[in-house]
């Protein structure tokens, strides 16, 4: 939890930790912005994350709440459509307007002072992000002040994208919160340094821009974070922490994660990346915490992909439009006979309860 200089709690409403059921999702408003940002990349969000919930009412209902593995999978495209601009290090998406990502940016832009707004925008993160894997925390050090921003350990393409432009964003919103051109005194990326950092010396405004750093963040200087913010309201900030809490507990998931689970095993046999390792990392869970959360369900990953592979394999044979051959290469098969025996060994006991068995490797 992000502290002030005196070790109490930051300024503002006392968060709770957000629901369970949040984890694993981001805020339909981050989600809507991915989605034209694709768009304008020139793709289909639905198909680009192969997962059925980037509709329409979806995203317009900002109550909603969409999978973290749909989100990383639009990142995805959209550095794989942009790798010649990511790799010199250029901003990959347009920072968007004040007002954007609803009440998150209204929660950075109305505090007393740019401190208050920091922190208590970063002890409700889970209003915007997935708050199982992003963390944002506000920590005042002498005459410096320093945000840092963390999220889920992605593919470094994907990870680099993400967080210059969660910083593109924080100096945007801090400079629309102070109504002045502030200039951080240092910031700092993990990503390695690119070919060309012109694009960056540009974007942060200095020179001071450290690369293979251990956090990615934003330093300023104290007495510009502790100026009133020109804009404030007595009240407001503790007032839109206490929506924030009661904005989170009504969000709606569009589904739980075993359905996401599901949904994304069943995708890798179609892009012939069946691994527990890939389908953790686009579900932005580790192996082990994958293997655990199935394990609640008495339900291990080799089951789950036994009974995913029989269920595919069943419909193709039954459709009937493809050879053998092909439908044992998209099910994982080495051969036709090696199909031919699950089929046999399938039809001779009754299907069973979704993740049976006891290998979890």
């Amino acid at each position: 939890m992000t502290e002030s200089r005196d070790g109490q709690p930051a300024h503002g409403a006392p968060a709770s930790a957000p629901p369970p059921r949040l984890e694993g999702t981001i805020s339909a408003h981050f989600a809507r912005f991915l989605a034209g940002e694709v768009r304008k990349a020139g793709g289909d969000p639905g198909k680009v994350a192969r997962l059925p919930d980037l509709r329409t009412d979806v995203l317009d209902d900002d109550l909603s709440r969409v999978p973290t593995s749909s989100a990383i999978a639009m990142w995805s495209y959209m550095v794989s459509r942009n790798s010649a601009q990511t790799r010199d290090g250029a901003l990959l998406l347009t920072t968007p307007p004040p007002g954007s990502f609803g009440l998150w940016d209204y929660m950075l832009t109305s505090g007393p002072t740019l401190m208050d707004s920091i922190r208590c925008t970063a002890r409700h993160m889970g209003v915007l992000a997935d708050p199982a894997v992003e963390n944002l925390e506000g920590v005042e050090d002498g005459a410096l002040f320093t945000i840092s921003y963390s999220s889920g350990p992605y593919e470094a393409d994907v990870s680099a994208a993400q967080e210059v432009f969660a910083l593109a964003v924080l100096l945007r919103r801090c400079r629309e919160a102070t109504g002045a051109p502030l200039v951080p005194v240092r910031v700092e990326l993990r990503q390695k340094a690119p070919r060309s950092r012109a694009a960056l010396l540009q974007l942060f405004g200095t020179s001071h821009v450290d690369f293979a750093s251990s956090a990615t963040s934003l330093t300023f200087l104290a007495q510009d974070a502790r100026r009133p913010l020109p804009k404030a309201q007595h009240g407001l900030l503790e007032m839109l922490c206490e929506h924030a809490i009661m904005t989170m507990g009504a969000a709606r998931p569009v589904r739980d994660w075993y359905d996401v689970f599901r949904l994304t095993l069943n995708a890798s046999f179609e892009l012939d990346s069946l691994s527990l390792e890939t389908v953790a990392q686009q579900m932005a869970m580790s192996p082990r915490t994958l293997q655990r959360r199935l394990a609640e369900r008495c339900s291990t990953w080799r089951g789950e992909v036994e009974n995913a592979r029989q269920e595919k394999a069943l419909a193709l044979l039954q459709d009937g439009r493809l050879p053998m051959t092909s439908i044992a290469g998209r099910v994982g098969y080495s051969d036709v006979r090696a199909l031919r025996r699950a089929v046999r060994r399938w039809q001779t006991r009754p299907t069973e309860p979704s993740g049976a068995g006891t290998d979890q490797t």
